[in-house]
């Protein structure tokens, strides 16, 4: 038994440490009134305090103890330590010591929660974010993937909210741009609440609207939800903003982009503008300009992790594969690269059917051991066409696939995830709903199938994996095509390119390295894929299908840079492109070396004679069609490919000694004049492609003349003079760069607003109908094949396309069916009062309203009963006769025992019954009639 240890006259710091360790009130009674001391207690104003379960098992922090002689002196030496603290431990309100989380001044439950979750120092975006947070700033951070964001705005969210509010009104707000980002954030904040009594409600497309009504009115603390289903809510219930005090748009650049802009612009109008707001992703723009609609004020930002943007965990190799050949690639690497293993993981069981129900109804936590395998990969598409033919392709193949994407069914999507975190599958096919913040913990590998059209999608992409200090890998695809792209991605992380075997032992962590894949390996998995879609007309007709949707795919993406459409012609030009990867080694590489040159001997061969002059020798003569060939040669010469110069500088090789054969050496000197000229112009648009960067040595020649013109040496005039031109963008901000974080479209479609700022012009010209007078005006309507009549052309531009919309708040049309009566019917469904407004109190109104406190179930009744039989004079017989038919179907009320109430097979107790009744009726049909009295 452990020993209990007194103090007769205890100091204050130590009753109140124990109070600060402890923070709870089952360990504390207030005696005011009655002051006694239980057996081995301290006690001090009033405090009672029994160290039994100080000395127990030390889950609150303290070290277990077993009565030896040893441990006294250890408990009386922790209890010193801990004296030393700050009085205003003793409170509870915060642990203040350097170096940590407890520095940021953070309540004790919020600490126990942090350490809980098994973070021990914050990470540098935690840092800098948080006091800021604190300080209660509006933020916007920027950190590469896996870097705690999410902790960085929920933690001091937390801390501000304390607990419930008893005043009706949600106070914080999370906006999530995909669902599972949202499951997510909902995870983190209910682990980091742990403690606390705030309710958090997630609303996400594809689940119950009755259900998520019932959590709005329950009065939630903290909001999780995506703009599409909040904003439906929102105008359904007719629900007021005005108790926001916290805002966070998670992955904010894509929230702001086009798609969501009708939702965020309804949902921002109606908060209140004296709100706290953040805006945090991994790929965010210097100027924040484009973020103006979040309503920003004096924003602070920060911007970590700029020049790395991948973590440095993170390995990558890039494979040049031709379009036809990429199910074949996919497989190869699946195969013989990552190794993945045939059939479902080793110790996976089947799951019951009480957990897969447990998971549908969202009561499922999966076990914190189990986690993804070691061959765990995500294969990234392009569009959910390509998700259905991959996942299908590899199932057919023999892997244990998991897939997701936007369309599908919230509850499958959750069952699919869930089935790859707990390493019941090795692969993760998806679109790009999963490249945003969707943390897979101890993932292995990513496969870029189809190469993002932007390089903010890449970074989301890999940022999957490498997560945590672990070590990843990330492989892309790369088409003809897709080279330009490959080269905005090069250009935007700054990495130097290798082209095949340029560099010995390249570094996959620091460079891009581009190269092909094993021939071999891919033929063969090539003809596999081509026997299977033979055999299966189902795969045959999903991959026609995801042809169609990549020609839609391919004219919809965003379109690369100019300079890098130059540059990539070079890149595939060259030597290195048709090289085997230096990830397969240098043995490998001389062997594919070797079998590429005797390809290409064969397909560079030419035989001297034509088809005319074939036959044995001394014959041919004789041949009329061979002497007529032979006089063509003769009279005229091989046509030159070369000009002039060429030609001269094949005479000087030869002059100087150099071998025979001056075709070749022509036709080698011209590609070589071709390079320097291509080289040439790549380094001019080089130089073109960041006008505003910081060069000191052109800086130094720039002159003044009366005329304010500026001029460098040797270059054209420039209108810029330096001592009043004030630019509107920073001089060290990259062009490239900024175009890849753009928000609206993170590509080369001129959206940036560094471009949109230099072509803007002052017209002096006061309306658009000076400029078109006496022009034909543009017709305000259209004429609608589908519907067969004329719509506005104003219904394109605003994205209804002739559908039902409604004015919102704002402005902005929105769809009618958020506004259709739901939550009406709802509410007088459950028998509900009027919802109560912003700023009553929550424990009157909810009993009066409600009937029940928020918790408390809600009991209702679980009887069934048939429906009436139908009535064939009826106008509703054919509805009337399907309820019957289900209620059959389901055997509900009468129908229990079967078709019509009566069973097939009677009982011998049914039988006795039945004769008993007949026998019964028999007697009293028999029986002679009343006689009336008289």
């Amino acid at each position: 038994m452990p020993r209990r240890v007194a103090s007769p006259t205890p100091s204050e710091n130590e009753v109140d440490i124990a109070g600060a360790l402890f923070n709870d009130d089952s360990d504390f009674e207030d005696n005011s009134s009655k002051h006694h001391t239980k057996k081995g207690a301290v006690t001090n104003s009033g405090l009672d305090l029994d160290f039994n379960d100080l000395l127990g098992n030390g889950d609150d922090g303290l070290p277990s103890f077993n009565g030896e002689g040893d441990d006294d002196e250890a408990f009386i030496a922790s209890l010193t330590r801990s004296s030393q603290r700050k009085s205003s431990n003793i409170q509870g309100k915060s642990v203040k010591k350097g170096g940590g989380f407890q520095a940021m001044g953070l309540n004790a439950h919020l600490l126990r929660a942090i350490t809980r979750k098994g973070f021990s120092v914050p990470t540098p975006i935690q840092r800098k974010a948080i006091p800021l947070i604190l300080e209660r700033k509006d933020v916007v951070g920027m950190a590469r993937t896996g870097s705690g964001k999410t902790a960085a705005f929920v933690i001091p969210m937390i801390e501000r909210l304390k607990g419930h509010s008893p005043r009706v009104g949600s106070r914080a707000l999370i906006m999530s741009p995909s669902r599972e980002l949202a499951l997510q954030t909902l995870k983190v904040v209910k682990e980091l609440g742990r403690g606390t009594d705030l309710k958090t409600v997630l609303l996400v497309g594809g689940d119950s609207l009755e259900e998520q009504f019932g959590m709005m009115a329950s009065n939630p603390d903290i909001i999780i939800a995506t703009p599409g289903r909040f904003l439906h809510l929102k105008v359904e219930m007719n629900l007021s903003l005005a108790s926001i005090k916290y805002v966070v748009f998670d992955e904010a650049d894509r929230l702001f982009e086009m798609g969501f802009a009708t939702e965020l612009t309804e949902i921002l109008h109606a908060l209140p503008p004296s709100r706290q707001t953040l805006l945090f992703s991994a790929t965010l723009p210097s100027s924040l300009v484009e973020f103006a609609r979040a309503g920003l004020q004096e924003p602070s930002l920060v911007r970590l992790d700029a020049e790395t943007k991948v973590s440095p965990d993170l390995e990558s190799a890039f494979f040049a594969v031709k379009g036809g050949e990429k199910e074949g690639a996919l497989l190869h690497l699946l195969h013989d690269v990552i190794k993945v293993p045939l059939g479902p993981p080793e110790g996976t069981k089947e799951e019951s059917e009480e957990s897969q129900a447990r998971k549908r109804k969202r009561e499922y936590r999966p076990n914190p051991k189990e986690k993804p395998t070691e061959y765990s990969t995500i294969v990234f598409t392009a569009t959910k066409h390509h998700v259905e033919y991959i996942a299908n392709l590899l199932k057919l193949a023999g892997f244990a696939v998991s897939y997701v994407y936007g369309s599908l069914d919230q509850t499958a999507r959750l069952i699919q995830v869930d089935n790859f975190r707990r390493g019941r599958t090795h692969i993760l096919v998806v679109t790009d709903v999963a490249a945003r913040g969707i943390d897979m913990p101890a993932l292995a590998n990513v496969i870029n199938y189809d190469f993002p059209s932007q390089p903010k999608i890449f970074v989301h992409r890999v940022g999957r994996t490498a997560r945590a200090g672990q070590r990843g890998w990330a492989y892309g695809l790369v088409r003809q095509s897709d080279v330009p792209y490959l080269l905005d991605l090069q250009l935007f992380l700054g990495r130097k390119l290798i082209i095949g075997h340029d560099q010995k032992n390249p570094s996959f962590a620091a460079d891009v390295v581009v190269g092909t894949l094993k021939r071999d390996g891919v033929d063969v998995n090539i003809e596999w894929v081509e026997k299977a879609l033979k055999e299966s007309a189902d795969l045959k007709a999903l991959k026609g299908v995801a042809a169609k949707a990549e020609k839609l795919y391919m004219k919809t993406r965003n379109s690369a840079s100019s300079q890098s459409a130059k540059r990539a012609r070079e890149v595939t030009q060259s030597r290195g492109w048709t090289q085997l990867h230096p990830l397969f080694g240098e043995e490998a590489a001389e062997a594919q070396a070797a079998r590429d040159d005797l390809l290409s001997r064969i397909n560079r061969f030419k035989p001297q004679e034509t088809i005319f002059e074939l036959g044995p020798k001394g014959k041919s003569s004789r041949n009329k069609a061979a002497e007529v060939v032979r006089n063509m040669r003769s009279r005229f010469k091989e046509r030159k490919t070369t000009n002039d110069e060429d030609d001269e500088d094949v005479d000087m090789e030869d002059a100087e000694g150099k071998p025979d054969g001056g075709e070749t050496n022509a036709f080698e000197d011209f590609e070589d004049e071709e390079e320097e000229g291509e080289a040439e112009e790549a380094e001019e648009v080089e130089a073109k492609e960041d006008p505003y960067a910081d060069d000191s040595d052109s800086e130094m020649e720039v002159t003044v003349s009366s005329s304010m013109h500026t001029k460098k040496k040797g270059g054209p005039v420039n209108f810029q003079d330096p001592e009043i031109f004030m630019s509107y963008t920073p001089r060290t901000t990259s062009l490239a760069e900024e175009k890849a974080y753009g928000v609206h479209s993170g590509g080369y479609s001129g959206n940036s607003f560094v471009e949109a700022a230099r072509d803007a012009t002052m017209d002096l010209t006061n309306d658009e109908s000076a400029k078109n007078f006496g022009l034909p005006t543009k017709s305000k309507m259209r004429w609608d094949k589908r519907h067969s009549k004329y719509v506005a052309v104003a219904n394109d531009e605003d994205g209804s396309k002739g559908a039902k919309m409604i004015r919102g708040e704002s402005g902005v049309k929105i769809a009618a069916s958020f506004k259709s009566g739901r939550f009406d019917r709802w509410r007088k469904d459950n028998r509900l009062g009027k919802l109560p407004t912003i700023g009553e109190t929550e424990k009157s109104q909810l009993i009066r309203n409600f009937g029940a406190q928020p918790g408390q179930p809600r009991y209702k009744h679980k009887m069934e009963k048939a429906p009436k039989d139908a009535d064939k004079f009826r106008d509703d017989y054919h509805v009337r006769k399907k309820r019957v038919a289900e209620a059959k179907e389901k055997r509900i009320g009468k129908y229990k025992d079967g078709e019509g109430s009566k069973r097939e097979l009677k009982t011998a107790t049914d039988i006795r019954k039945a004769r008993a009744v007949a026998e019964k009726k028999r007697e009293k049909n028999a029986r002679p009639a009343k006689r009336q009295k008289r």
